[in-house]
C-alpha cells in the first residue's frame, strides 16, 4: 500500500527524531519529489543539512519553506540564522524586518535582531545594565530574606510523599565497548564540545547520557580541562587575553565559572552571537591552566523553563531529558558541565589560573565585568552602606516556617506577632542578616547518593523526628532510572566540629560510621538513628556523607558600583546575596534575576 505524502512526512520525522538521518533525508525527498513546496519537509530537511555541517545545502530549503509558509515563525527564525552564519548580514536585517511587519515579535525574532545591531549597541547595553542595577536593591534583599528563613527551616514542600517505585535494575554494561560515548575516569574519548552536546543530544538511553556526563566530570578530557589559553607562553598571555577583544564587539569578562557565571555566559552568547567576546575567569585549577573537577554534587531544584538558550547547541533539551515535572534536577556538577560545553561550543573564553592578573583587564574595550565569585573577588572594592543598621520586615504568613522548633535549635529570640524583623549589618564589603543581636546561620551537613527506593522508608522515619526542623530531604526530579535522593541535616556547632574532624570529604556512610564506634556520643540521638538506618539499607554503599558547611547568608546592598582594574564590576549569583543552600545556592532566585537582567539588555 503506497503512504499518503503526510504519511511519509510523519515517517521521516520519527527517524530524524530517533537519528536516523539517512532514513530521514530520503523519506523528506520523497515528499518533496511530489510536492517540491512542502514548507515542512524543506524546513526539516533544512535543519537536517545544518546538523550535519551542510549548512549551505539549507539555504534554499529554508527560503522554499518561508515562501510557501510566512505564518510559520520558525521558518523565519531558521532561513535567518543561516544568514546570520554566512555574513549576510543586510539579507538577514531585511528578513527581520519583513519578519516583525507580519506580526512575528517572539524573544527568539529579537535575539536575532540583537545579534546583527552595530558597534553602538556597547552603551546602550552597558547603561541598561547600570540602570538595571540601580533599580533592583530592594528587590534583592526581599528575594535573599525569604531565601535566608527557608534556608533555617524545613521547607514542608519536599516532604510530600510521592509514591516511589522500586529503583530500576541498571543495565549489565550500558557503555558498549567500542561506543562514542565510552569512557573511563581519565581517558575519555577526545571529541569536541561541540561534537559531545551533539552525541549526548542523539544518544538514546537516558543511563548513558547520564553515566557519560558524570565519568566526563572526572576526567582529563582536554574539552573542559583545558582553558583558552594553555598553548601560550606566560609571557604571551596578557597579549592572548588582549586579542581576545575587538572595538567593534561587544566585549565582557565573567568571573567565576560555577552555575551563574556559566549560565551569564551562555545566555549572552546565545543573545548577541558573534556581537559579543566573553571571557571566563575561574580560579577552580589543578595547576596552571587546566581546569580542577567539578565537585558539588547538589541536586538542583531549577525549571527547564529558566534555561531560554537552545540554539545552536540544544542544551535546553539536553536538560529536559534528564529531569520531571517541568524540573532539570541534575546535580550542579553536571549541570556546570553541560554549561562549559555549551559555552565552549558558543566560543567562550576559559582561563584556568588559581590566581589572575587583573591588570589584563585594564583594556579599554572591555565593556562590562561580572562578579560570579560568591563574594570572593577580594579585589574588587564595594562602596558599602556605613549605616549601623537597616531594618527589614517580612510578613511572616509569606514564610513557610516552623517558628518554634528553628528558634529552639538555634536559640533565635523571639520577634512580633506578624513580622520578622531582620538586621542587616555591616560586614566587610557585605552586610549579614541578624534577628535581634542574633546572626542568621546553621551549620549543616549534606547527604548524597540516597537510592529512590529507600526514601520512602526513610521519610516516614524522618518525619517521627523533625520537631526540630532537623531534617531536610528531598527525593530529587530526575527520571526513575536514575534518579537518587540527598539529606541535608542542621547541626549544632560542636557536632559540625567532631564531624569536620572525622569526615574525608567526600566518603560513603559505612566508612564514617564502621570507623568511628563512638560517634553516637557527639551527635543528637535522632540524628544518630538517621544515620545508622541508613548505612543498614544501604546495601550497595552508594551513600555519601560531605564535611559539614556553616550557612552564613549576606546581601550585596550595592551590587553594581564595584570596580576592578578601572573597570566597574557588577555582582551576580552568591556576589549578590547568598541565598538558599537547600535549592543550589540560590538558584532558584539567580538565574531568573540573570534572565531580567538579560532581558533589560535586549531592549535597548
Amino acid at each position: 500500500m503506497e503512504l499518503t505524502i503526510e504519511q511519509t512526512l510523519q515517517q521521516a520525522i520519527a527517524a530524524h527524531k530517533e537519528g536516523k538521518l539517512q532514513d530521514a533525508e530520503r523519506l523528506y525527498r520523497d515528499v518533496l519529489q511530489s510536492q517540491p513546496l512542502h514548507p515542512d519537509a524543506n524546513h526539516n530537511l533544512g535543519i537536517l543539512a545544518v546538523s550535519v555541517n551542510k549548512a549551505e545545502a539549507a539555504l534554499p530549503l529554508f527560503k522554499t519553506a518561508l515562501e510557501a509558509n510566512p505564518k510559520i515563525e520558525q521558518f523565519w527564525l531558521s532561513y535567518i540564522q543561516v544568514l546570520i552564519r554566512f555574513n549576510m548580514l543586510d539579507d538577514a536585517r531585511e528578513e527581520i524586518k519583513k519578519c516583525k511587519e507580519i506580526g512575528h515579535k517572539s524573544e527568539e525574532v529579537d535575539r536575532l535582531k540583537y545579534r546583527l545591531e552595530p558597534s553602538s549597541l556597547k552603551q546602550s547595553v552597558v547603561s541598561a545594565v547600570e540602570q538595571f542595577y540601580q533599580n533592583n536593591t530592594q528587590r534583592i534583599v526581599s528575594d535573599a530574606a525569604l531565601g535566608w528563613f527557608f534556608a533555617d527551616s524545613f521547607d514542608k514542600h519536599f516532604m510530600s510523599v510521592n509514591p516511589f517505585s522500586e529503583m530500576p535494575k541498571k543495565e549489565e554494561s550500558f557503555l558498549e565497548k567500542n561506543s562514542v560515548l565510552s569512557t573511563n575516569k581519565k581517558n575519555v574519548l577526545q571529541l569536541n564540545c561541540t561534537q559531545i552536546l551533539k552525541k549526548l543530544n542523539s544518544e538514546k538511553s537516558i543511563f548513558k547520557k547520564y553515566d557519560y556526563l558524570k565519568k566526563l566530570i572526572n576526567s582529563d578530557d582536554a574539552s573542559l580541562v583545558n582553558d583558552s589559553f594553555k598553548e601560550e607562553a606566560k609571557a604571551d598571555l596578557g597579549c592572548a587575553i588582549e586579542k581576545t577583544f575587538d572595538s567593534e564587539t561587544l566585549n565582557l569578562v565573567i568571573i567565576g565559572g560555577g552555575v551563574c557565571g556559566l549560565f551569564l555566559a551562555n545566555s549572552i552568547k546565545n543573545l548577541f552571537g558573534n556581537r559579543a567576546n566573553v571571557l571566563v575567569l575561574d580560579n577552580r585549577s589543578r595547576h596552571s591552566n587546566t581546569r580542577g573537577s567539578f565537585k558539588r554534587e547538589w541536586l538542583t531544584h531549577i525549571p527547564v523553563s529558566f534555561f531560554k538558550t537552545g540554539k545552536p547547541t540544544n542544551i535546553k533539551s539536553l536538560l529536559e531529558c534528564f529531569g520531571t515535572n517541568g524540573l532539570i534536577g541534575i546535580p550542579i556538577n553536571i549541570l556546570e558541565t553541560v554549561l562549559q560545553l555549551s559555552c565552549k561550543d558558543q566560543g567562550v573564553k576559559f582561563l584556568f589560573l588559581e590566581t589572575f592578573d587583573y591588570s589584563n583587564l585594564s583594556n579599554n574595550v572591555i565593556d562590562l565585568v561580572f562578579d560570579a565569585t560568591g563574594g570572593r573577588l577580594k579585589e574588587c572594592s564595594y562602596s558599602t552602606s556605613n549605616s549601623a543598621e537597616l531594618a527589614v520586615n517580612i510578613p511572616k504568613q509569606n514564610i513557610n516556617l516552623n517558628y518554634a522548633g528553628v528558634k529552639q535549635l538555634h536559640n533565635i529570640p523571639g520577634v512580633g506577632a506578624d513580622h520578622l524583623d531582620i538586621v542587616l549589618k555591616p560586614f566587610g564589603d557585605f552586610h549579614e542578616p541578624h534577628i535581634g543581636d542574633s546572626k542568621i546561620s546553621v551549620h549543616m551537613i549534606k547527604i548524597t547518593g540516597i537510592p529512590i527506593n529507600l526514601m520512602q522508608t526513610l521519610l516516614e522515619a524522618i518525619k517521627k523526628l523533625n520537631s526540630l526542623n532537623m531534617f531536610y530531604v528531598w527525593s530529587g526530579a530526575l527520571r526513575d532510572e536514575i534518579n537518587e535522593g540527598l539529606i541535608l541535616i542542621n547541626l549544632l556547632d560542636k557536632e559540625s566540629r567532631y564531624l569536620t574532624s572525622v569526615i574525608d570529604d567526600p566518603m560513603t556512610l559505612k566508612a564514617l560510621l564502621g570507623n568511628n564506634s563512638n560517634i553516637s556520643k557527639y551527635l543528637n540521638r535522632n540524628i544518630n538513628n538517621i544515620l545508622l538506618m541508613l548505612a543498614e539499607l544501604d546495601v550497595d554503599s552508594q551513600v555519601k556523607i560531605e564535611q559539614p558547611f556553616k550557612y552564613c547568608p549576606y546581601v550585596n546592598l550595592n551590587p553594581g558600583f564595584g570596580s576592578l582594574s578601572g573597570k566597574r564590576v557588577f555582582a551576580v549569583g552568591d556576589s549578590l546575596f547568598c541565598g538558599h543552600p537547600k535549592m543550589g545556592n540560590g538558584l532558584g532566585k539567580h538565574l531568573p534575576f540573570i534572565n531580567d537582567l538579560l532581558g533589560k539588555m535586549t531592549q535597548h
